[in-house]
């Protein structure tokens, strides 16, 4: 079966075993893979300069789209939790698709009455029954209790903001929807499928176009996606040119320029905050003299991003953040590579287009630009080795199959129709009679 033979000389028998037996060493490779990447991901060992999170480095360095390593890990660490799934997985008896669903629902409590039904079901049924049991879920843990919607706000000792909300059902499921639009708009890249485009172009006449499909779910940090709403709301919400608390304001010593800058009425900034907020914010200076903080010597003009037709040609020039392996194309900073404030000029020769969380990850230190001149600039490490726009992958060599792998694993034992609601109403039983059995056991 692994003689590497060609596929044109195969009868079809010998093609359809083929197909099988490589589809379950895929199956039992990729539960290997998943095993290495959460212990990887445990380590931290992806942290690196300008690297984001795992799933970033996943897709940096092995080509994979943003969202499949997201998914990779999330399935990765919930196996940890599931052994039997997980056994099943690496002897190849459960394809990856059904891994994927199965670990949406999946409980230590409920995993052997699913992995039943999954060793003789297809993906697709596996895919319907776990849409069902999330459904289910939902409607027993539904409260009929209503709570008004209230947020409390305040700065923190280290100079960090604390936002605090407790919010009503449906005033939550707007606040997340627009956090997954804000997340959506951050993160989608010019590679996007989902990137909207006129989907009506090319469809045959008579024929019902495709629809684009844009649904992200809820990171489980929204912090980035919640700056990123807010930015939003200052570029498309028209203020008048006072408007108290509507920008970043930002207060100086005239003649101390050891003094920390702080906001107004917040904490003290570092100066890494304050380059970071004049590259990319819409923020306003306020100089005091020495000694004082009541008398203002100049309130500066609002500093905002390039020219609009500078901005034009960044875009048409860099199409996203440029740092190696990101191509995000919201939510984009103008960075000045030598710093405005140590005289950095405002051309297409120092500046350079990067998303919010690498424009931060670069002043903080983590990696430096260096210009090239003509437009042309390297990103390199703290120990000044170049990073590398899309390092090379290559498949391994002297691989050999697993032996314990039965050629037939992934095929499904039995199968046929799925009665779903039988199925349903049994393993809900199932898991009800555990429950008490259990409850019986820990009062005894």
């Amino acid at each position: 079966m692994f003689d590497k033979a060609s596929p044109a000389g195969l009868s079809d028998d010998q093609l359809a075993e083929r197909v099988v037996g490589y589809a379950s060493q895929i199956a039992a490779m990729t539960a290997q893979f998943l095993d290495l990447l959460v212990e990887f991901d445990k380590r931290g060992a992806w942290n690196g300069e300008g690297i984001r999170s795992c799933a970033h480095w996943l897709s940096w360095r092995t080509g994979l789209s943003i969202r499949a390593a997201q998914e990779h890990l999330r399935i990765a660490h919930a196996l940890v939790a599931l052994p039997k799934l997980h056994t099943a997985f690496a002897h190849g008896r459960l394809s990856y698709s059904k891994v994927r669903a199965l670990t949406r629902v999946a409980t230590p409590g409920r995993e052997q009455e699913l992995l039943n039904v999954a060793l003789s079901a297809t993906a697709a049924q596996v895919e319907h029954l776990v849409s069902t049991i999330k459904h289910v879920d939902r409607r027993d843990d539904e409260t009929t209790r209503r709570a008004d919607s209230t947020a409390r706000w305040r700065w923190n000792d280290d100079g960090t903001l604390s936002v605090t909300m407790r919010l009503r059902p449906v005033d939550g499921a707007r606040f997340l929807a627009g956090v997954v639009r804000s997340e959506y708009e951050r993160t989608r890249t010019s590679t996007d499928p989902d990137l909207p485009s006129d989907i009506t172009h090319g469809t045959p006449p008579g024929t019902t176009p495709a629809k684009a499909d844009l649904w992200r779910h809820v990171p489980s940090n929204i912090a980035e996606a919640v700056v990123a709403m807010a930015d939003t709301a200052a570029t498309v919400i028209d203020m008048p040119e006072f408007a108290p608390g509507a920008e970043i304001v930002i207060h100086t010593d005239a003649d101390n320029a050891e003094k920390d800058p702080h906001l107004d009425s917040g904490p003290a900034l570092f100066d890494i905050d304050v380059d970071e907020a004049a590259c990319g914010g819409s923020t306003r200076t306020v100089t005091h003299p020495t000694g004082t903080r009541d008398v203002v010597m100049s309130w500066g003009r609002k500093r905002r991003l390039p020219t609009r037709a500078m901005g034009r040609i960044l875009f048409e020039r860099d199409r996203g953040c440029r740092h190696p392996g990101c191509g995000r194309t919201r939510h984009l900073h103008a960075h000045h590579v030598r710093y405005w404030r140590h005289g950095g000029t405002t051309d297409t020769d120092n500046l350079i287009l990067l998303c919010s969380t690498h424009h931060r990850a670069l002043h903080s230190g983590e990696f430096a630009i260096t210009p090239r001149g003509h437009q042309q600039f390297t990103f390199h490490r703290a120990d000044g080795s170049l990073i590398e726009t899309a390092p090379s992958t290559r498949s391994p060599g002297g691989w050999q199959p697993d032996s314990t792998i039965a050629p037939d694993a992934v095929v499904p034992v039995g199968g046929g129709r799925l009665n779903l609601g039988y199925t349903t109403e049994v393993l809900y039983a199932a898991w009800e009679w555990r429950t008490a059995q259990r409850a019986q056991s820990t009062a005894a």
